[in-house]
């Protein structure tokens, strides 16, 4: 499955950048990239069983290398912004761990502009450390859906209107 993916990645890296960026859960991995490798990409695993491979419209090659130059801007902004050490601790994409280090955080949210999601990592991580819900906050509900498909017996709301915030602030 995924390794299979990122076998097709790494074979069509030559022609151009195409990687796995978003582990969305068990069986669904984004990739993105230069134009021609992602579709190459994209009939490549078709071939190898895919049950569904397809190009999404997105405005960029969100979590590859191509984003290095949005990143190094980032880097200026971040480095020269003062952080305190979080109240609550987060589990950040890059690596599925958490960190308390204010320097070490600023170079997370540098590294996640050209780094993958390890989203299956990151709920494995809530999970192992005794969490057994989560609110997914904004419009929306895909997190939430991933969630469920990852682990089955996290309670996962979404709160996309205030019907569903109230439902998940009196369930949660």
């Amino acid at each position: 499955a995924d390794d299979i993916v990122e076998g097709i990645c790494r074979e069509l890296s030559v022609e151009g950048v195409v990687s796995a960026v978003n582990y969305n859960s068990p069986g669904q991995l984004v990739i993105a990239g230069n134009a021609a490798p992602v579709d190459e990409a994209v009939i490549k695993c078709r071939e190898a069983g895919a049950k569904k491979a397809m190009a999404l419209a997105v405005s960029a090659p969100f979590h590859t290398s191509l984003m290095k130059p949005a990143a190094d801007r980032l880097a200026e902004e971040i480095m020269a912004t003062e952080f305190s050490a979080p109240e609550t601790l987060v589990v950040h994409n890059v690596h599925a761990q958490t960190e308390s280090d204010p320097e070490k955080i600023k170079q997370l949210m540098v590294d996640q502009i050209c780094s993958p999601v390890l989203w299956v990592d990151c709920v494995n991580t809530l999970t192992a450390n005794g969490i057994d819900s989560v609110v997914e906050c904004g419009a929306g509900k895909v997190l939430s859906g991933l969630c469920k498909r990852i682990e089955r017996s996290l309670n996962a709301h979404a709160t996309e209107d205030g019907v569903n915030l109230e439902k998940a602030l009196s369930e949660a």
